[in-house]
């Protein structure tokens, strides 16, 4: 995924959480708020309880992953979103959190 699709900076991690709205499931919990910038940026929070940082970076690039097969749909939407993985989602592999994704994103609303 490229950088501009990516949310980097912590008041705007902290802004999601306070002003957002939030979906789970058993791995992962999303949440989405509007921006002020033009498109989508997506943004994970992996806690040091998921795993050491093997662990925790493999998550990453496989989210990075999923959400770069769902930036064509995501595009044209200006939402900064923050996934939020639990400790299920250090034994997923791509396939299942893709599930997860796609659940999220369609429970929001924000994919239809």
């Amino acid at each position: 995924m490229q950088s501009q699709f990516r949310l980097k900076e912590n008041r705007d991690f902290r802004r999601v959480f306070r002003r957002g709205k939030s979906f789970a499931t058993a791995r992962l919990v999303l949440y989405y708020c509007d921006n002020r910038h033009d498109g989508v940026r997506v943004g994970f929070s992996i806690s040091k309880k998921v795993g050491n940082a093997v662990v925790r970076n493999r998550l990453k690039r496989v989210l990075r992953a999923v959400f770069q097969t769902w930036l064509p749909e995501l595009k044209d939407k200006s939402i900064d979103i923050v996934v939020v993985c639990r400790t299920d989602a250090a034994d997923a592999d791509f396939q299942i959190l893709y599930q997860d994704v796609s659940k999220l994103l369609h429970k929001s609303k924000i994919v239809i």
